[in-house]
Protein backbone atom coordinates (compact mmCIF):
# COMPACT_ATOMS: atom_id res chain seq x y z
CA UNK A 1 0.00 0.00 0.00
CA UNK A 2 2.87 2.17 1.17
CA UNK A 3 4.19 1.74 -2.37
CA UNK A 4 0.79 2.66 -4.44
CA UNK A 5 0.48 5.77 -2.06
CA UNK A 6 3.70 7.12 -3.06
CA UNK A 7 3.09 6.27 -6.39
CA UNK A 8 0.43 8.32 -6.60
CA UNK A 9 1.89 11.07 -4.57
CA UNK A 10 3.97 11.20 -7.44
CA UNK A 11 1.69 11.08 -10.87
CA UNK A 12 -0.99 13.63 -8.89
CA UNK A 13 -1.76 16.53 -10.89
CA UNK A 14 -0.02 19.81 -10.12
CA UNK A 15 -2.32 22.50 -8.26
CA UNK A 16 -2.77 25.89 -9.67
CA UNK A 17 -0.39 27.43 -7.32
CA UNK A 18 2.55 24.89 -8.48
CA UNK A 19 2.09 25.46 -12.05
CA UNK A 20 2.04 29.75 -11.14
CA UNK A 21 4.90 29.09 -9.25
CA UNK A 22 6.60 26.95 -11.56
CA UNK A 23 5.54 29.27 -14.75
CA UNK A 24 7.10 32.55 -12.81
CA UNK A 25 10.28 30.64 -11.80
CA UNK A 26 10.66 29.88 -16.13
CA UNK A 27 9.55 32.99 -16.90
CA UNK A 28 12.57 34.29 -14.24
CA UNK A 29 15.22 31.83 -15.96
CA UNK A 30 14.12 32.93 -19.61
CA UNK A 31 14.60 36.36 -18.37
CA UNK A 32 18.18 36.06 -17.30
CA UNK A 33 19.27 34.03 -20.94
CA UNK A 34 17.65 36.96 -22.45
CA UNK A 35 20.01 39.66 -20.17
CA UNK A 36 22.89 37.65 -20.45
CA UNK A 37 22.67 37.37 -24.23
CA UNK A 38 21.31 41.29 -24.36
CA UNK A 39 25.09 41.95 -22.30
CA UNK A 40 27.20 39.58 -24.52
CA UNK A 41 25.76 41.55 -27.36
CA UNK A 42 26.67 44.69 -26.12
CA UNK A 43 29.79 44.05 -24.98
CA UNK A 44 30.07 42.67 -28.53
CA UNK A 45 29.26 46.12 -30.38
CA UNK A 46 31.63 47.90 -28.12
CA UNK A 47 34.09 45.64 -28.91
CA UNK A 48 33.71 45.99 -32.67
CA UNK A 49 33.55 50.09 -32.17
CA UNK A 50 36.96 50.25 -29.92
CA UNK A 51 38.71 47.97 -32.39
CA UNK A 52 37.09 50.29 -35.51
CA UNK A 53 40.13 50.71 -37.86
CA UNK A 54 43.12 49.06 -35.46
CA UNK A 55 43.02 46.14 -37.83
CA UNK A 56 47.11 46.42 -37.83
CA UNK A 57 48.07 42.80 -37.79
CA UNK A 58 50.47 40.86 -35.23
CA UNK A 59 52.04 42.39 -32.53
CA UNK A 60 50.36 45.97 -32.00
CA UNK A 61 51.24 47.26 -28.70
CA UNK A 62 48.77 47.14 -25.64
CA UNK A 63 48.68 50.66 -25.09
CA UNK A 64 48.04 51.75 -21.72
CA UNK A 65 47.05 50.05 -18.66
CA UNK A 66 43.71 51.92 -18.06
CA UNK A 67 42.73 51.07 -22.09
CA UNK A 68 43.67 47.83 -21.80
CA UNK A 69 41.83 46.61 -19.32
CA UNK A 70 38.57 48.27 -20.36
CA UNK A 71 38.66 46.31 -23.77
CA UNK A 72 39.52 43.09 -22.28
CA UNK A 73 36.56 43.06 -19.49
CA UNK A 74 34.38 43.68 -22.69
CA UNK A 75 35.98 41.30 -24.67
CA UNK A 76 35.85 39.08 -21.73
CA UNK A 77 32.55 39.55 -21.60
CA UNK A 78 31.05 39.40 -25.43
CA UNK A 79 33.39 35.99 -25.52
CA UNK A 80 32.45 34.57 -21.70
CA UNK A 81 29.14 35.08 -21.01
CA UNK A 82 27.29 32.69 -23.47
CA UNK A 83 29.54 29.89 -22.55
CA UNK A 84 28.44 30.37 -19.19
CA UNK A 85 24.86 30.41 -19.53
CA UNK A 86 24.70 26.37 -18.38
CA UNK A 87 25.87 27.04 -15.03
CA UNK A 88 24.15 30.75 -14.47
CA UNK A 89 21.09 29.11 -15.31
CA UNK A 90 21.50 25.93 -12.82
CA UNK A 91 22.51 28.41 -10.09
CA UNK A 92 19.20 30.46 -10.83
CA UNK A 93 17.23 27.04 -10.70
CA UNK A 94 18.67 25.84 -7.46
CA UNK A 95 18.54 29.58 -5.70
CA UNK A 96 15.25 30.65 -6.89
CA UNK A 97 13.06 30.31 -3.91
CA UNK A 98 15.95 31.75 -1.38
CA UNK A 99 15.90 36.12 -0.81
CA UNK A 100 18.28 38.08 -2.97
CA UNK A 101 18.67 35.01 -5.95
CA UNK A 102 18.75 37.86 -8.53
CA UNK A 103 21.70 39.48 -7.15
CA UNK A 104 23.69 36.26 -6.33
CA UNK A 105 23.39 34.92 -9.69
CA UNK A 106 24.71 38.50 -11.16
CA UNK A 107 27.82 38.07 -8.27
CA UNK A 108 28.89 34.67 -9.91
CA UNK A 109 28.91 36.43 -13.30
CA UNK A 110 30.89 39.03 -12.21
CA UNK A 111 32.80 36.60 -10.13
CA UNK A 112 33.32 35.02 -12.79
CA UNK A 113 34.53 37.45 -14.98
CA UNK A 114 36.70 38.57 -12.43
CA UNK A 115 38.83 35.69 -12.88
CA UNK A 116 39.35 36.48 -16.69
CA UNK A 117 40.22 39.98 -15.23
CA UNK A 118 42.90 39.14 -12.97
CA UNK A 119 44.24 36.70 -16.03
CA UNK A 120 44.32 39.62 -18.26
CA UNK A 121 46.72 41.83 -15.57
CA UNK A 122 49.05 38.87 -15.45
CA UNK A 123 49.17 38.57 -19.39
CA UNK A 124 49.34 42.45 -19.32
CA UNK A 125 52.46 43.03 -17.10
CA UNK A 126 54.45 39.51 -18.71
CA UNK A 127 53.85 41.21 -22.00
CA UNK A 128 54.93 44.57 -20.65
CA UNK A 129 57.69 42.96 -18.80
CA UNK A 130 59.56 40.85 -21.91
CA UNK A 131 59.52 44.25 -24.16
CA UNK A 132 56.54 42.95 -26.67
CA UNK A 133 56.28 43.32 -29.02
CA UNK A 134 59.46 42.27 -30.39
CA UNK A 135 60.50 42.24 -34.24
CA UNK A 136 59.37 38.98 -34.99
CA UNK A 137 56.07 38.30 -32.98
CA UNK A 138 54.15 37.33 -35.82
CA UNK A 139 56.49 34.12 -35.65
CA UNK A 140 55.76 34.16 -32.00
CA UNK A 141 51.65 34.51 -32.00
CA UNK A 142 52.10 31.36 -34.74
CA UNK A 143 53.76 29.34 -32.06
CA UNK A 144 51.41 30.45 -29.74
CA UNK A 145 48.39 29.46 -32.07
CA UNK A 146 50.04 26.13 -32.62
CA UNK A 147 50.58 25.34 -28.96
CA UNK A 148 47.35 25.89 -28.31
CA UNK A 149 46.07 23.87 -31.27
CA UNK A 150 48.35 21.02 -29.25
CA UNK A 151 47.18 22.26 -25.81
CA UNK A 152 43.35 21.77 -27.11
CA UNK A 153 43.67 17.70 -27.04
CA UNK A 154 45.80 17.84 -24.25
CA UNK A 155 44.41 15.81 -20.65
CA UNK A 156 44.65 18.58 -18.90
CA UNK A 157 42.25 20.94 -21.06
CA UNK A 158 40.01 17.92 -21.23
CA UNK A 159 40.12 17.45 -17.35
CA UNK A 160 39.32 21.04 -17.26
CA UNK A 161 36.11 20.59 -19.64
CA UNK A 162 35.24 17.64 -17.97
CA UNK A 163 35.27 19.41 -14.62
CA UNK A 164 33.10 22.73 -16.51
CA UNK A 165 30.37 20.28 -17.21
CA UNK A 166 30.67 19.10 -13.66
CA UNK A 167 30.58 22.31 -11.83
CA UNK A 168 27.70 23.42 -14.57
CA UNK A 169 25.29 20.48 -12.57
CA UNK A 170 25.94 22.15 -9.45
CA UNK A 171 25.28 18.51 -7.38
CA UNK A 172 22.70 19.40 -4.64
CA UNK A 173 22.04 22.48 -2.24
CA UNK A 174 24.27 25.79 -2.19
CA UNK A 175 26.39 24.59 0.61
CA UNK A 176 26.64 28.83 1.80
CA UNK A 177 25.32 31.76 2.21
CA UNK A 178 23.69 32.59 -0.90
CA UNK A 179 26.40 35.36 -1.82
CA UNK A 180 29.24 33.83 -0.47
CA UNK A 181 27.49 30.29 -2.76
CA UNK A 182 27.63 32.58 -5.91
CA UNK A 183 31.22 33.87 -5.33
CA UNK A 184 32.82 30.27 -5.24
CA UNK A 185 30.64 28.92 -7.92
CA UNK A 186 31.81 31.94 -10.22
CA UNK A 187 35.56 31.48 -9.31
CA UNK A 188 35.38 27.43 -9.25
CA UNK A 189 33.71 27.76 -12.78
CA UNK A 190 36.25 30.46 -13.91
CA UNK A 191 39.24 28.51 -12.94
CA UNK A 192 37.93 25.85 -15.01
CA UNK A 193 37.42 27.86 -17.84
CA UNK A 194 40.54 29.39 -17.91
CA UNK A 195 41.59 25.90 -18.23
CA UNK A 196 40.09 25.47 -20.92
CA UNK A 197 40.77 28.42 -22.91
CA UNK A 198 43.96 29.88 -20.97
CA UNK A 199 46.16 28.72 -24.15
CA UNK A 200 43.80 30.84 -26.37
CA UNK A 201 43.66 34.08 -24.32
CA UNK A 202 47.61 33.84 -24.03
CA UNK A 203 47.55 33.85 -28.33
CA UNK A 204 45.15 36.63 -27.90
CA UNK A 205 47.74 38.70 -26.14
CA UNK A 206 50.29 37.82 -28.11
CA UNK A 207 48.26 38.94 -30.92
CA UNK A 208 47.99 42.62 -29.50
CA UNK A 209 43.87 42.61 -29.75
CA UNK A 210 44.22 44.41 -32.67
CA UNK A 211 42.07 42.46 -35.22
CA UNK A 212 38.32 42.12 -34.45
CA UNK A 213 38.22 39.44 -36.92
CA UNK A 214 40.78 37.04 -34.51
CA UNK A 215 38.60 38.19 -31.49
CA UNK A 216 35.35 36.69 -33.24
CA UNK A 217 37.56 33.42 -34.73
CA UNK A 218 38.43 33.07 -31.25
CA UNK A 219 35.38 33.37 -29.80
CA UNK A 220 33.80 31.05 -32.07
CA UNK A 221 36.81 28.25 -30.82
CA UNK A 222 36.36 29.33 -27.07
CA UNK A 223 32.72 28.18 -27.66
CA UNK A 224 33.36 24.90 -29.22
CA UNK A 225 35.66 24.53 -26.17
CA UNK A 226 32.94 24.85 -23.88
CA UNK A 227 29.94 23.00 -25.32
CA UNK A 228 31.34 20.58 -28.46
CA UNK A 229 31.72 17.07 -26.51
CA UNK A 230 35.43 16.19 -25.38
CA UNK A 231 37.70 14.52 -27.54
CA UNK A 232 38.08 10.98 -27.44
CA UNK A 233 42.00 9.70 -28.23
CA UNK A 234 43.09 6.36 -27.91
CA UNK A 235 47.40 6.15 -27.33
CA UNK A 236 48.18 2.51 -28.42
CA UNK A 237 51.53 0.72 -28.11
CA UNK A 238 52.60 -0.75 -30.89
CA UNK A 239 55.15 -3.65 -30.44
Amino acid sequence: MGGVSAAAADTRTPSRGELGQAFTAARARLGLVALLFALAAIAWWSTADRMSGMDAGPGTDLGGLGWFLGVWVVMMAAMMLPSAIPVVLEFARTAERRRGWQVATGVLAGTYLGVWLLFGVVGYALYTALGMPWPNQPVVVGLALALAGVYSVSPIKRASQARCRELCALHGPLPFNLMRSAAVAGARYGLSCLGCSAALMVAMVLLGMSSLWWVVILGIVVLIYKLAPPLRMRYELVL
